[in-house]
C-alpha cells in the first residue's frame, strides 16, 4: 500500500517558515474549519526547522474553567524539553501567571502554540484575553529577534470576536493571519494519484462527503480505503467512515460540528440536508408555525452568519437582498452526514448492513448530484486563478434562477461563467451522470439559456460569444461523439485533471 505523506499546503508552510525566521517576535491567527489541518500544518513546519521542536510549546485550550486551562498549560511545560518552560511550569496557577509565563517564553525565543483559542470568549475564561493583551503589548515593543505567538481556531465568529472586535483586548495585536481552506482539486489529484484512486466516481464520492479536509482522507487512508474496488467504494466508504463499530467518523458530526445546536437549529439544518436549495419561505415553513416566523428567523440568521454552517446564495446579478435567496449546508460534510450517513447509520443498529446500504444509495447519489454542481463551480474558480484550461474568469454565478409571475417563464441555469473582457459566455448543465444529459434536458437547457438572454438586463449578451456546455464526472467516446455533434462542448473531471 502506498505511504500516507504530507499533502498541499506548498503556500501556508512557505509563509510560517518567513514569520519564524523573520527576525522578529510574531503574533498569528491560523484560522480553518475543524479537522482542515491547523495542527497538522505546524507539525509538518517543526519537522522542516530542527530546532524549533527544542522551543515550540502546544497546548489546547479544553472548554472548561481557568482552572482546568491554567493546568493544561502547565502540563505543556512540564512535556517540553526546554529547560526554561519546564522551571516556569511550578509557577503557573491562574491566568495572570499563565500570561506571565507566556510572556518569558517569547522573550527567551520559544514560539508558544495555544490550539481552540476561541474558547476565550466562553464567560468563564474571558479575563484571560486583557491578561495575555498585557504581555503581548510589551512583547510588541520589545527588541526579540526571535519567538512568537501562534493562536489556532475554527470558530470565524469567535475567533473575530477576540481578535478583530474593535471592543477586544486583543483588537489589532496580531502581526500575521493565515487562513486554511479546503485542499485545492490539484492537492486532491496528489492524493488520488499517489493513492491509485483512479475512477472519477470514486473522486465525486470522496468530494461528496469529505471535500478538501485533509483529516477525512487520511482518515480513509487509515480504514485502508483506497484500496477498494470502484464498483464497491461508495458501500465500502460508507461502511468503513460511519457504520462499523469501529467507524473513524461515526461521531464526528454530532461531537465537532453539532454539540452546540439543539431544538429550531438543528431542525433548520436537518431540513436542509433533505430540501438543499430551498427558498427563505419554504425552510421557514418546514421547520415551525407561522407565529414563530421572526424567532425562527434569528436562528437561521445565527447558522449563517455566525456558524457559517449555512449558505445564503442568492440569484446572479442580484443585489445581496433579493427575497429570492436559496440556502445550502455549507459543509459537504455536514450535508452528507444529515442527508446520507446519519440515517444510515440509524437504520444499521436494526438492519443488516446490505439492507442499509441499498437504502442509502438512492440518497447518495441525490447528494453527489448537488456536490458535482459545486465542484464544477469551485473548478472554475481554481482553473482560473492557477491560469489552467480554456475560460479566464471574470466573474462566475452559483447559478441563476428568477422569479417569475408566469412559470412558463422560469429560468433555472446551473452555471453562469463570463469573460467580460473578451465578451465570452459559458452557460453549464451539471449532471451526476452522462445519460441524465437526455433530448428532453438539452431542450429545457436551451429554453432556460434563451430566457436568460432575452431578460432586459442580458440582452448584451446576446451578441457575446456563447458557450453551451455539458458536465458530467465520466464521458464516454461515444458521449462526446454525440454532444458534439448536437453542438455542445463537453466536459468530465478526467479533462480537468488533465490540466493539472
Amino acid at each position: 500500500m502506498p505511504e500516507w505523506k504530507f499533502y498541499g499546503r506548498t503556500e501556508a508552510l512557505s509563509e510560517l517558515n518567513r514569520i519564524v525566521s523573520a527576525g522578529r517576535w510574531f503574533f498569528c491567527r491560523i484560522e480553518g474549519r475543524r479537522r482542515i489541518g491547523k495542527t497538522s500544518l505546524l507539525s509538518q513546519l517543526v519537522k522542516s526547522d530542527d530546532t524549533l521542536s527544542e522551543r515550540l510549546i502546544y497546548m489546547q485550550v479544553p472548554d472548561s474553567d481557568e482552572r482546568d486551562v491554567a493546568a493544561a498549560f502547565k502540563r505543556s511545560l512540564t512535556d517540553c524539553e526546554h529547560g526554561l518552560a519546564k522551571s516556569l511550569s511550578a509557577t503557573v496557577q491562574d491566568f495572570p501567571s499563565m500570561a506571565r509565563a507566556i510572556g518569558e517564553l517569547c522573550r527567551a525565543g520559544l514560539v508558544v502554540v495555544i490550539d481552540e483559542f476561541q474558547y476565550f470568549t466562553r464567560a468563564v475564561l474571558k479575563s484571560f484575553n486583557s491578561f495575555l493583551q498585557a504581555e503581548v503589548d510589551r512583547l510588541r515593543g520589545s527588541n526579540i529577534k526571535q519567538g512568537g505567538l501562534f493562536v489556532l481556531g475554527s470558530l470565524h465568529a469567535d475567533m473575530n470576536q477576540l481578535l478583530e472586535d474593535k471592543a477586544a483586548p486583543l483588537y489589532g495585536r496580531l502581526t500575521q493571519r493565515i487562513k486554511l481552506d479546503h485542499w485545492d482539486f490539484e492537492d486532491l489529484l496528489d492524493v488520488f494519484r499517489s493513492q491509485n484512486v483512479r475512477e472519477p466516481a470514486q473522486w465525486l464520492t470522496l468530494w461528496t462527503f469529505f471535500e478538501g479536509v485533509p483529516k477525512f482522507y487520511h482518515d480513509a487512508y487509515e480504514q485502508d480505503l483506497y484500496q477498494v474496488e470502484s464498483d464497491k467504494f461508495a458501500d465500502e466508504l460508507l461502511a468503513r467512515m460511519f457504520l462499523r463499530s469501529s467507524s473513524p467518523l461515526s461521531e464526528e458530526a454530532d461531537t465537532w460540528f453539532l454539540r452546540e445546536l439543539r431544538g429550531r437549529s438543528l431542525s433548520m439544518l436537518t431540513f436542509l440536508a433533505e430540501h438543499p436549495g430551498c427558498g427563505n419561505g419554504e425552510l421557514l415553513a418546514g421547520v415551525g408555525p407561522p407565529e414563530e416566523k421572526t424567532q425562527i428567523s434569528a436562528y437561521l440568521v445565527k447558522l449563517v452568519s455566525n456558524y457559517e454552517m449555512i449558505a445564503k446564495l442568492n440569484p446572479v446579478f442580484s443585489d445581496g437582498k433579493s427575497r429570492n435567496a436559496r440556502y445550502y449546508i455549507a459543509d459537504n460534510f455536514l450535508q452528507a452526514w444529515l442527508a446520507v450517513a446519519k440515517p444510515a447509520r440509524e437504520a444499521a443498529r436494526m438492519k443488516p448492513i446490505h439492507k442499509t446500504l441499498d437504502l442509502a444509495r438512492p440518497r447518495l447519489m441525490g447528494v453527489e448530484g448537488f456536490a458535482f454542481e459545486k465542484l464544477i463551480r469551485k473548478l472554475h474558480h481554481e482553473c482560473s486563478r492557477k491560469g489552467k484550461g480554456d475560460f479566464d474568469l471574470s466573474s462566475l454565478q452559483l447559478g441563476y434562477w428568477n422569479r417569475p409571475k408566469d412559470a412558463s417563464r422560469h429560468v433555472e441555469i446551473d452555471l453562469v461563467a463570463l469573460d467580460e473582457p473578451n465578451k465570452r459566455v459559458r452557460f453549464g448543465s451539471c449532471k451526476r451522470s452522462a445519460d441524465a444529459h437526455t433530448n428532453a434536458s438539452l431542450d429545457g437547457f436551451e429554453r432556460h439559456v434563451g430566457g436568460f438572454l432575452a431578460a432586459k438586463d442580458h440582452r448584451h449578451m446576446q451578441a457575446w460569444s456563447k458557450e453551451m456546455v455539458l458536465f458530467s464526472p465520466t464521458f464516454t467516446q461515444g458521449d462526446r461523439a454525440h454532444f458534439l455533434g448536437k453542438g455542445y462542448q463537453v466536459k468530465d473531471l478526467n479533462d480537468y485533471a488533465a490540466l493539472f
